[in-house]
């Protein structure tokens, strides 16, 4: 692969651009990352995953050697000044539905270097550190980027097929492009602290729900806690980074003589969106595009979620498999989830973190209560705080969501399935890349040859699932529905077969004789296998 020619540029290799360049490395599309720092990250910002995010690590095979060391939360408290329990989540009684925790915690510098490490695994995926894209400009047929080596005059011309600005909240390209970030910054700071330990203990998660210290402390690893502390909206940044200041935060959780503090800075709270997350071939992701505060843990979330939305989109177009209006999907998907997850933390922030002695206390006595009544403390128990926010609209089978209890847009589940040789497997890895078509247990014969001649026009594959009491008489094309929960879902939904999208959305469903709908949905957006030209994109070998 001659550098100066790719199908993508990613400006920024920080998480997102990171598992950007995975997802589009899987796919065989020639990637180059540029990236301003000559050194990998060493500061520990985001720290949380839910379980979304971590099905998308486990999708570009970041596990084994490559694993980014998560950490699983199995127990959350909200906790008052006194360190009474308000309330509390045991994880591990939480419904699981992609077969991940709800909340899992890590090591930022960790994570990025198993990203790093994934990346490495394509040959056509290329990492320039020390490098920025100095201009940009663009045409009908792709970007044409001057590309500066940082420090020195030294330059060379880039052309690809798109630009995907994974740059931060502060993102250059954002800024050529003319774009504004719209919405709010609130008035108080937050002081995060990174401390490391010499042993996993204490090992807790919390809400601290003051009245006078409000926040979130966590431990991010075996060796690493992280105190995330709200400060007064009055509170002198500077002398919140000494480290006397510090000491007496983490003392009334740790002993400060046990701990060593890596890192002390101060954050601002944004509810920002940019106006567009495309102009032309250029697109944003991650921070680039949207900036939220932490209460939900969603940040990160967010622009992981961009990137496994958009990789796989720009895989067909780049393969001749998809038109480029493909693409405008990207925006009309994530820009009304991200909205949504915004609105959420907003709540969630002046909720928990409800500042003055009155307020506070009286909020604190309404967790407690409503902790002990039946279904407000089931809410609680099962963590039904994070919104849950199907796609409203975008590429599915009518172009939206039909109504709230509709299929279409949802994450499908990802139960462990029953393997024809007995063994199990996460239903993900069994499906592999690309578009997958289920059938129901139980399925006629007539519905399993439709959803096989699907699978196969969209180049995916398709999966028999047969009922958990056929445990051990799998078929090669099927696996088995051993926990029940592919099952419930067909029934839930009186479907026969299931579309899943590359990213395991759900694209649509039929029953009995009527996937003719479904399929000429799809002909009208997704070109048969056979009719597919050749396009710029190489599988990797």
């Amino acid at each position: 692969m001659a550098p100066e020619s790719v199908d993508v540029i990613i400006v920024g290799c920080g998480p997102v651009g990171a598992m950007a360049a995975n997802l589009l490395g899987q796919q065989g599309v020639r990637t180059l990352v540029i990236e301003r720092e000559t050194e990998p990250n060493g500061q520990s910002r985001a720290f949380s995953l839910d379980d979304e995010t971590q099905r998308i690590f486990q999708s570009v095979g970041l596990v084994g050697e490559l694993d980014p060391g998560f950490l699983p939360c199995r127990r959350l408290q909200y906790l008052n000044d006194d360190l009474v329990s308000l309330a509390e989540v045991d994880f591990t009684k939480v419904d699981m539905p992609y077969s991940h925790f709800a909340c899992a915690f890590f090591q930022q510098p960790r994570m990025e270097a198993a990203l790093h490490k994934g990346m490495a695994r394509f040959p056509h995926v290329s990492l320039w550190r020390g490098h920025e894209v100095e201009s940009f400009v663009q045409d009908d047929e792709g970007v044409t980027a001057r590309v500066k080596e940082c420090g020195t005059e030294h330059a060379v011309t880039v052309r690809a097929r798109y630009l995907l600005a994974c740059d931060g909240a502060h993102s250059a390209i954002r800024r050529r492009l003319g774009l504004q970030l719209q919405g709010t910054t609130a008035l108080e700071h937050s002081l995060a602290i990174s401390v490391t330990t010499a042993s996993p203990e204490p090992a807790f998660t919390a809400y601290l729900c003051g009245p006078n210290r409000r926040g979130f402390i966590t431990r991010t690893s075996r060796d690493e806690m992280r105190f995330d502390v709200i400060l007064a909206p009055d509170q002198d940044l500077e002398a919140a980074r000494r480290p006397e200041y510090v000491r007496n935060i983490i003392s009334h959780y740790v002993d400060p003589a046990t701990v060593k503090v890596r890192s002390a800075n101060v954050y601002s709270y944004h509810s920002r969106i940019t106006e567009k997350w495309q102009v032309g071939r250029v697109f944003l992701l991650g921070d680039a595009a949207h900036l939220m505060p932490p209460f939900l843990g969603q940040g990160l979330c967010a622009g992981m979620r961009d990137a496994a939305n958009l990789s796989w989109k720009l895989a067909l177009v780049l393969g001749d498999a998809a038109d480029a209006s493909l693409l405008d999907s990207y925006e009309q998907e994530r820009r009304a989830h991200v909205v949504e997850i915004i609105r959420g933390s907003d709540a969630m922030g002046r909720v928990m973190m409800t500042g003055g002695q009155l307020l506070a206390r009286a909020r604190n006595a309404l967790i407690q209560v409503l902790y002990r009544l039946p279904f407000t403390g089931e809410f609680i128990r099962q963590y039904k705080v994070k919104p849950v926010e199907p796609l409203a609209q975008g590429f599915l089978i009518r172009g939206r969501r039909m109504g709230k209890g509709a299929a279409e847009g949802n994450c499908f589940p990802q139960p462990r399935v029953e393997l024809p040789d007995g063994t199990t497997a996460l239903l993900d890895d069994v499906l592999g890349e690309g578009f997958a078509v289920l059938t129901r247990p139980g399925a006629s014969l007539d519905t399993q040859r439709e959803a096989r001649a699907l699978a196969e026009e969209l180049g995916g594959r398709w999966l028999s699932v047969s009922a958990a009491e056929r445990t051990g008489a799998g078929r090669s094309d099927g696996v088995v529905d051993v926990e029940g929960r592919l099952g419930a879902w067909f029934a839930q939904h009186a479907a026969d077969l299931v579309v899943l999208r590359p990213d395991r959305y759900v694209y649509g469903t039929a029953g009995a004789g009527q996937s003719g709908q479904l399929q000429g949905s799809l002909r009208g957006r997704i070109r048969p296998l056979a009719r597919r030209g050749q396009g710029a994109v190489r599988r990797a070998g």
